[in-house]
């Protein structure tokens, strides 16, 4: 009985979702999980700090969000997005080439960049720009960005979510990030044959599959390298290999592409990376803004706002402005859209921070799904992806997703004498194919895309995102039956 109320939450949040609709799902499963909380053992303190540590996590996700808006806007009403649309015409004839040579090529550079989210609040705007409807855009970028949140703004999810709670070696760690690589790459190429089957149901039937797939190995092969060498590089220059390879293999000879209006995302680019390959600046940017054992619970909450990609968007957005000579600034869309977002928001973070400090007088409600699934026995690696998707989902973070239940995940493997090694790349597999359907993510990307219908996007995204942690897990399995 126990641990079907520890998964109540989550099975409400998707049931209802999926039928009603995502806020009536998050307000019902936020009242449902405050009284579980209690019904814990927990007590008023700790509810009090659960919701002020989700207050701040919700203030970080909506500043990312209005930073976002503000820059697209910008350059909106500048004129550079319409001659961005038009700036690869000249590259390839085909639409929907560009199409994926965006999604994948910007979805796997923004995650390696920043991660934070950021693909979904940057990409789908661009392809939305190119005339691609906006809930299959939004859809597409987040099935992507699962694929690639492997290694998060460089490698934090291994070296943050793994590395450093387990006290894993140097080597444990190249061959969890080599295993992970591999087994998503070719996960990869289920999710892609899914998203050909979206794009045919919502646009036409891909027409250039093989050319996709070429993109796919232009960026994968590279990742899968460096994924042993250096885990925390791996996403920012697979993404660079890629699109640079796809400029060289498709732009006919002697074609000029006029690549300036990509030029504040460039910069962008550069901003959100600087910080992490200069240690002054990253010591700077890692200012916190902390409570201390909130009502006295123990619980502490902080927010980072030098590290927000928030800040980032605007000082491009003013550059663009004021190089532009835009005349004012376009603040009413961006600072209107904060409400509806917030209303929806808040209590999707609420009900992740209340499983996750329920464990006062007992073990969390996430610590009693980790402990059921942990019961599977022998066929536990194939459901070790779904712990991870699991996580995410919760939590909202692939890294947080293996700092909840990593040791956990590692603890099931030592205890059915299977490679904690291959259970571990299953959960970091898992982990960043639930940022597909986080709700975090599902609410900021669709919230920048000026989507209200929440629950379409979860609908698209559900089942590959299944699908791709089964196959996963299978993999997984057959790994372990070969290594012994």
């Amino acid at each position: 009985m126990i641990y079907l109320l520890a998964l109540l939450p989550i099975l409400l949040l998707v049931v209802i979702s999926l039928t009603k609709g995502m806020k009536p799902a998050v307000l019902v499963s936020s009242v449902v999980t405050s009284g579980l909380f209690f019904y814990w053992g927990a007590g008023g303190g700790h509810y009090l700090g659960a919701v002020v540590v989700s207050m701040l996590t919700t203030i970080n996700i909506l500043l990312t969000v209005l930073g976002a808006i503000f820059l697209y806007t910008v350059m909106q009403h500048t004129g550079l997005i319409e001659q961005l649309t038009h700036s690869l015409d000249k590259l390839h004839p085909s639409k929907e080439l560009r199409f994926f040579l965006l999604a994948i090529g910007l979805t796997a550079f923004f995650e390696g960049v920043a991660g934070f989210g950021t693909p979904g609040a940057i990409v789908p705007l661009i392809l939305i720009a190119l005339g691609f409807e906006a809930v299959l855009s939004v859809s597409v970028v987040l099935l992507f960005d699962g694929l690639f949140a492997l290694f998060g703004a460089v490698g934090t999810p291994i070296l943050i979510g793994l590395q450093a709670p387990l006290g894993l070696a140097a080597a444990d760690v190249n061959t969890i990030g080599l295993t992970a690589a591999l087994l998503m790459s070719g996960v990869g190429l289920l999710v892609l044959a899914l998203v050909f089957r979206l794009v045919g149901q919502a646009q036409e039937p891909v027409a250039n599959k093989r050319l996709v797939l070429m993109l796919y190995a232009f960026l994968m092969l590279p990742f899968c390298g460096l994924a042993w060498l250096a885990p925390e590089l791996a996403t920012v220059f697979g993404a660079l290999v890629m699109l640079g390879l796809s400029v060289l293999y498709f732009k006919p000879r002697g074609v000029k592409l006029d690549l300036r209006p990509w030029l504040p995302y460039a910069v962008l680019a550069v901003v959100l990376l600087l910080p992490k390959l200069l240690p002054p600046m990253r010591q700077f940017l890692d200012w916190e803004l902390a409570f201390e054992d909130l009502f006295g619970s123990g619980i502490r909450g902080g927010i980072k706002p030098l590290q927000s990609p928030f800040l980032p968007f605007v000082a491009v957005g003013l550059g663009v402005a004021l190089v532009c000579k835009l005349p004012s600034l376009p603040l009413k869309e961006p600072l209107g859209k904060m409400g509806n977002v917030f209303v929806v928001l808040f209590p999707s973070v609420l009900i992740a921070q209340l499983m996750i400090y329920s464990g006062v007088t007992q073990p969390s409600m996430v610590r009693y799904i980790a402990e059921l699934l942990s019961h599977l026995g022998q066929l536990y690696p194939v459901f070790a992806p779904l712990i991870g998707i699991m996580g995410t989902f919760i939590t909202g973070s692939t890294t947080i997703s293996n700092l909840v239940f990593g040791a956990s995940q590692q603890q099931a493997a030592v205890s059915l004498g299977i490679s904690s090694n291959v259970v571990l790349a299953l959960q970091l597999v898992g982990a960043s194919l639930g940022n597909a359907v986080c709700l975090f993510n599902i609410i900021a990307a669709a919230s920048v895309a000026n989507i209200k219908n929440y629950k379409a996007v979860l609908a698209h995204n559900l089942l590959p995102t299944l699908l791709a942690a089964l196959l996963a897990g299978l993999l997984g399995m057959g790994l372990l039956a070969i290594t012994g």
